[in-house]
């Protein structure tokens, strides 16, 4: 055999390993599962395309969107899973404000039924940007500042509409009647536009409320 002809063998040799590698690398059933990052861009009926690739989304990818980054799954017989939206910037940790006159903040001993002290954070959920509020506070008789905090949130922070919510409070039985009749536990706040949150009927006397939760509250930005 000639030189010539080795040299051939050898072009021959790597050539069909490198065809074998590329084969491997884009066929599933060689390689085995894989994912891959990808920006959506189309949203079928329970589907998602990035990157030229059509796939299935998650039970919890329940509201894509175009240009949503996400993470693709694919099994080794070639299925493609939306496995979910990437988080994205812009988020915040939670921030313990300071209250307005007449509020104390609550702890988990005393005050605020125990719920904590109030704070709040900027999340994103299903690509909506979310308020979420957490803890307690004390109100002191007869006090009711036009605003719970001592200043205005932040313009991030404000909702677009005012938000409406029913809070839990002290349950105080109205003089006269019967305390299985007694049914102020609740307490209507407004997160106003301008970054104030007002107390509806958090008025003196037999229905005071002493103590208010804004735990689990949470509302659209946007």
């Amino acid at each position: 055999m000639t030189t010539s002809s080795h040299a051939t063998q050898r072009d021959l040799v790597a050539s069909l390993k490198g065809q074998a590698v590329r084969t491997g690398a884009s066929t599933p059933s060689v390689r085995g599962a894989d994912w891959r990052l990808a920006t959506v861009t189309a949203v079928g009926a329970g589907t998602v395309t990035a990157d030229g690739i059509v796939a299935r989304c998650m039970e919890w990818y329940s509201a894509p969107a175009v240009d949503d980054v996400v993470r693709l799954d694919q099994s080794s017989s070639g299925n493609w899973v939306a496995m979910g939206r990437l988080a994205v910037a812009g988020g915040t940790g939670w921030t313990t404000p300071t209250l307005g006159t007449g509020y104390t903040q609550g702890n988990t001993t005393t005050t605020g039924n125990n719920n904590g002290a109030i704070r709040y954070r900027k999340i994103n959920i299903q690509g909506t940007w979310f308020m979420e509020w957490d803890g307690g506070a004390d109100r002191a008789n007869g006090a009711q500042t036009a605003n719970l905090l001592s200043a205005a949130l932040a313009t991030a922070f404000r909702p677009v509409r005012k938000a409406s919510m029913v809070i839990a409070r002290n349950a105080t039985a109205i003089t006269g009647v019967a305390a299985s009749s007694n049914v102020f536990h609740s307490l209507k706040i407004d997160f106003n536009q301008d970054g104030t949150l007002t107390l509806i009927s958090a008025v003196a006397g037999d229905v005071e409320t002493n103590w208010l939760s804004l735990k689990g509250i949470r509302y659209p930005l946007d």
